[in-house]
């Protein structure tokens, strides 16, 4: 499993995997150094190196043609470099340092072996883009029978197939609607730019939780199971609610390794709306490279504080209206952020703002087929939702019947999937 993945990280740059390694060395001989030493002041060094190393080299690597264009606009310049941002290294830096941080606090036993903690972090289908896990979460499978049953089979295939008809049928089709608006947005109309603006929502969310689904089907083939990340973000009741929802993995890790740790909610409520702002604004630099990020990330945490300064809980609305209408608003809320997520200049954004409340509310005749293909995409998403659950949970059973049935199954998807799936493009996480 450990080759498999290094020859899937290796087929990207192979340069690359001394950079992974180095990481990996470092985080595995200071939880070692953890086990063996009880003074609080030296351990405090230990887990200090792991978190030096690992944030050195994302801020190298990714954040520093962030910072030298930012102090540039200053008068300030610095060496350029030219930097090829090593894939995956976002989500792979924040599960090699949970691992040293977790011996730090006497969470998990360090791994014996390098080998273990290698195959964690290099572990092929989510090292690219997720799920984001903790180490308690994966060593400990390591160590249990990893048989290839059936039911381990069927499930594992159903989410992958369900992986790629989000990714193949909905978020790359909506993509080619997408791209055009916010490259220019001054050719669309009021309503044309907020179903983009929709459509930016739903192909994001297609697009992410499909890797995961895909990450997940092709762990459970190996006997490991990964993390959910999703859980209907866009039902989500409120801000607090969406990030319960949206991209779990990476909100539990902001939670307990910078929130928590930054004094929560423990230090009064002053501080636990800065708290929340700045957890939210490194979420959004964690994202990207871009002040345009920053600002995303800068809105959500507004949001979080503005709603635990009015009180909002989510168990509150008991009617359908209320509840109808708290989701819709939150649902805007969040499309609102996507746009300066989506947009590649604060310019670009407030033009898009600008277009959906002062042109025509209307589809202009050339745009017409693709803003109702568009609309169509998003209720087909809706419309297969409650299928989900139910094919996924699907068991071929022992039986020749349903078994061949199943098979001819997933050969009419495969069929569909190479009809009508719009021509691949990466996915969305790839480049964070």
């Amino acid at each position: 499993m450990l080759v498999a993945s290094v020859y899937f990280y290796a087929s990207w740059n192979a340069r690359f995997l001394a950079l992974i390694g180095l990481q990996i060395l470092v985080d595995w001989c200071c939880g070692q150094a953890l086990s063996r030493t009880r003074a609080t002041s030296r351990r405090k060094w230990i887990v200090a190196i792991s978190i030096v190393v690992n944030l050195s080299s994302l801020c190298v690597f990714k954040y520093y043609g962030f910072f030298a264009r930012s102090l540039a606009a200053l008068g300030i310049h610095l060496p350029p470099v030219e930097l090829t941002l090593p894939l995956g290294i976002s989500f792979y830096t924040f599960e090699s340092m949970s691992y040293t941080i977790d011996v730090y606090r006497e969470r998990l036993k360090p791994v014996k072996s390098p080998l273990h903690l290698a195959l964690f972090v290099t572990w092929f289908p989510h090292l690219i883009a997720g799920p984001i896990i903790r180490p308690s979460e994966f060593v400990p499978q390591l160590s249990s029978q990893r048989d290839v049953t059936r039911e381990r089979f069927v499930s594992g295939l159903s989410l992958m197939m369900i992986g790629y008809g989000k990714k193949l049928l909905i978020a790359d089709w909506l993509a080619k609607v997408v791209e055009p608006v916010f490259a220019t947005p001054s050719a669309y109309t009021s309503l044309e730019l907020l179903v983009a603006v929709y459509a930016y929502a739903f192909q994001i969310y297609c697009d992410f939780s499909a890797y995961t689904d895909i990450a997940r089907g092709a762990s459970r083939w190996f006997g490991i199971e990964l993390p959910e990340n999703f859980d209907a973000p866009y039902l989500a009741l409120s801000i607090t609610d969406f990030w319960r929802r949206w991209h779990m993995t990476l909100s539990h890790w902001l939670r307990d390794y910078l929130y928590i740790p930054l004094g929560g909610n423990r230090r009064g409520p002053a501080r636990t709306y800065v708290n929340l702002f700045l957890t939210m604004l490194l979420g959004g630099l964690w994202h990207g490279a871009s002040w345009t990020f920053v600002v995303w990330g800068g809105l959500h945490g507004l949001y979080l504080a503005v709603e635990r300064l009015l009180g909002v809980r989510v168990s509150e609305s008991r009617t359908l209206l209320g509840r109808v209408g708290r989701r819709v608003l939150t649902f805007h809320l969040v499309c609102l952020a996507w746009i300066f997520f989506r947009a590649r200049t604060f310019g670009a954004a407030f033009e898009i703002l600008r277009g959906i409340g002062t042109s025509a509310f209307v589809f202009a005749r050339p745009h017409l087929f693709s803003m109702l293909g568009a609309v169509c995409l998003i209720a087909f998403y809706w419309s297969c939702t409650p299928l989900r659950r139910r094919v996924e949970a699907f068991d071929a059973g022992e039986g020749w019947g349903k078994q061949v049935g199943f098979a001819v199954a997933v050969g009419a998807c495969l069929l569909g999937l190479m009809v009508l799936g719009a021509s691949t493009s990466a996915f969305i996480y790839f480049q964070f």
